[in-house]
């Protein structure tokens, strides 16, 4: 038995579960929303999600790219951070940070900016936002937002996505015993109950093996190089980049 059909046998002993999370349905100024956004960048850092998703960007061998788009972009910190990392390498990127209720600051804004890079934010359901006709030239990243779809809504964003990217790049929960385990110890970290709650709810919801790998294919099945692998402890990484 190879390695990945022991990870897949595993995987059907733990499936997938897509459910509500807290903060998703939380007002963007509820004491609790803003404490669990502060709890995510932690758990950010803990998770080691941007030097996943640089590695993945450096990694598919492109050229610097002229658009970006976060999808599920929050309150815009990850895309700040790695604008702050590749600034320099990537000028003049027009940056789009999309989410259905977004809660980027003026203060992060403008740190985007000063970095040389033209930022906008769209407040749209992103699957209702990937239907509108665009070019095929962005790099899309996600991060910790493709969780959230299971079946036939995870086949439409994989869909749109292809439609409008060269490279697609998005970090997620893994799904595992181990995660699970680790999901449960939040607490011990400060974090608050919203952000406990949806930490167990996003490793029941993750991916292992090739899952995304399968999704996209039955998304768009011909054209693409995909990687996807394990990253960290707790992450899993997923990247499709156009064939030349």
């Amino acid at each position: 038995m190879t390695a990945t059909s022991r990870e897949l046998g595993r995987g059907a002993r733990f499936p997938r579960r897509v459910l509500p999370e807290l903060l998703d349905a939380l007002p963007a100024d509820d004491p609790r929303a803003i404490r669990s956004r502060r709890d995510l960048r932690l758990v950010n850092r803990i998770m080691g999600a941007k030097a996943a998703l640089l590695w993945a960007l450096d990694g598919a061998g492109l050229a610097a790219p002229r658009r970006i788009v976060e999808l599920g972009a929050g309150d815009g910190s990850m895309a700040l951070r790695i604008a702050r990392s590749r600034a320099r390498a990537w000028p003049g990127v027009v940056l789009t940070l999309l989410d259905l209720n977004p809660v980027v600051s003026s203060q992060t804004l403008a740190a985007i900016r000063e970095l040389g890079w033209e930022v906008q934010v769209a407040t749209a359901d992103a699957l209702d936002w990937l239907t509108q006709p665009a070019a095929a030239d962005s790099v899309v990243l996600a991060n910790l937002f493709v969780h959230h779809f299971d079946g036939d809504r995870l086949t439409q964003l994989l869909a749109g996505v292809a439609a409008r990217a060269r490279l697609f790049v998005c970090y997620e929960p893994r799904r595992s015993r181990f995660a699970l385990s680790g999901s449960h110890l939040l607490g011990l970290i400060g974090c608050n109950d919203v952000t406990r709650h949806d930490a167990v709810l996003s490793v029941r919801a993750g991916f292992r093996g090739d899952e995304l790998s399968r999704a996209w294919f039955r998304a768009q099945p011909s054209g693409w190089t995909l990687r996807e692998s394990p990253a960290g402890l707790f992450g899993h990484l997923f990247a499709a980049s156009r064939a030349a």
